[in-house]
């Protein structure tokens, strides 16, 4: 194939109709009427020197790409008279292999059909023509399409390439060593226009396996009615691979709300790379606090914190806020507990004790700080060796733990509460805890102050001071 081929069929042609008025072999050709001779111009009956002028074959001259045997007068190079008295002629080549006379093409693995079956007026016209290459059209309507069908183009969101009939910058006209006729590799041709889509570094540590194959796993490379060209909208796509992802929701009392909304997965996880592990697309908290900076309403109308807020007015952070884990308590995508944790936690302020109600807890914490009555060598929370944890939760009416503790974050260390919720009004009550040198104590509202002492135990109540009598 000559250069000057190449270099034209490289640019954003738009494709068009096929030539069936040629037949299929260009035979006797002349001596249809009305079409390359005048109507009623009686047609030679002897061998001519030219073949064009203002009666005959008027058609072929003038064209802005010429054929060079039709520029140079040099039809015999294709045509010879099978009759000099009827005017008729023949190809000088069987019509497959006439063109590979002069247009010598190297074939690859994987050939266009028009191309194996010696077909090149399917898209060329053999005298001339204005587009380039000689095609016989220069709009995806006029040639590709003609063949191939327009109906999948015919889409809400169209590939660049596609909307403006410039096929060829994916795909070789001719042949290619890659499949569909692609002109690069599947895992590189996007790369090749969507360079920033590349995983380069530390940015792309984390790749989304599809990514390693191709981007057609996700997007259509022609047209699609979703957005981004993806072949379905998110989070049916994304289920048809996360299928354990699907299943999980489906049998989860609750679902996290960007999971089932449009592109709802891509809130979160980058589709195509990061440098963060399941493909996060920043780091948590500061993910989560994407949404979670203003107070959320849930499906079934419970307010939700704004947890931004109350983070940085609370500055005693639980240790998984602090060490950039909510996914720690917290399903990101669906859960069958309240607040989509991970594991059960009484949502109560009183309930009676059951070691496995407190599951989420002590996926950190020892249990044994629930389960021991001494809390010696266990915990800093003791009243001489009584253990106050034991005493709290360890019953029939057990405080659990969000009645002393919060659980994202607090203005006192060990993330005490300043007021408890009571009552079915939600009364907040001040808890007044005080911490000292040897222990604490608690004035919640109107109860009396009780104490502990690790090494000095506290009596049962403690008397008012001279300054609170």
């Amino acid at each position: 194939m000559n250069d000057s081929w190449k270099g034209g069929a490289r640019q954003w042609r738009r494709n068009g109709r096929r030539m069936a008025a040629l037949g299929g072999s260009l035979f006797l050709m002349a001596s249809l009427p009305g079409r390359a001779v005048a109507q009623g111009v009686e047609k030679p009956t002897e061998a001519t020197l030219s073949c064009t002028g203002a009666q005959c074959h008027a058609s072929f001259v003038g064209r802005k790409v010429d054929h060079p045997p039709r520029a140079e007068v040099q039809c015999d190079t294709c045509h010879e008279y099978a009759s000099t008295e009827q005017h008729l002629f023949r190809l000088t080549t069987p019509k497959r292999d006439l063109c590979t006379r002069c247009h010598s093409l190297k074939l690859d693995a994987v050939i266009h059909s028009p191309v194996a079956e010696g077909d090149c007026t399917g898209c060329h016209d053999p005298h001339g023509s204005d587009h380039p290459t000689m095609l016989l059209a220069e709009n995806a309507d006029g040639l590709c399409l003609t063949c191939h069908d327009k109906g999948l183009f015919d889409r809400a969101f169209v590939h660049g390439p596609v909307a403006v009939g410039a096929c060829v910058v994916c795909h070789e006209p001719h042949s290619s060593g890659n499949p569909d006729l692609l002109t690069t590799a599947p895992s590189r041709l996007c790369i090749d226009c969507h360079s920033e889509m590349e995983p380069k570094g530390a940015a792309g540590r984390h790749q989304h396996k599809p990514l390693e194959d191709g981007c057609t796993s996700c997007h259509s490379p022609h047209a699609s009615d979703a957005r981004f060209q993806l072949i379905a909208d998110t989070p049916n796509l994304c289920f048809s691979c996360h299928t354990g992802t699907k299943s999980d929701l489906e049998g989860s009392a609750l679902t996290h709300g960007p999971v089932t909304e449009p592109g709802g997965c891509t809130e979160c996880h980058n589709p195509h790379f990061t440098s963060l592990p399941r493909l996060q697309r920043q780091v948590q908290p500061d993910l989560c606090l994407k949404c979670h900076s203003e107070e959320v309403v849930t499906s079934d109308g419970t307010p939700l914190a704004n947890m931004a807020a109350l983070l940085e007015e609370n500055p005693d952070h639980h240790g998984p806020i602090r060490d950039g884990g909510c996914t720690a308590c917290h399903q990101p995508h669906g859960s069958a507990h309240p607040r989509l944790l991970l594991k059960e936690y009484p949502a109560e302020f009183y309930a009676p004790f059951a070691i496995e109600r407190y599951d989420l807890c002590f996926s950190c914490h020892v249990s044994d700080l629930v389960k021991d009555k001494s809390g010696r060598g266990l915990t800093q929370f003791r009243n001489g060796d009584l253990n106050l944890h034991w005493l709290h939760v360890n019953q029939e009416k057990g405080r659990t733990c969000r009645a002393c503790h919060e659980v994202h974050a607090s203005q006192r260390p060990f993330h005490i509460r300043e007021s408890v919720p009571f009552g079915s009004g939600g009364w907040m009550l001040a808890i007044n805890y005080t911490r000292t040198d040897d222990g604490g104590s608690c004035l919640p509202a109107c109860h009396k102050q009780r104490g502990y002492g690790r090494t000095t135990p506290a009596p049962a109540e403690i008397a008012p001071s001279a300054e609170g009598s």
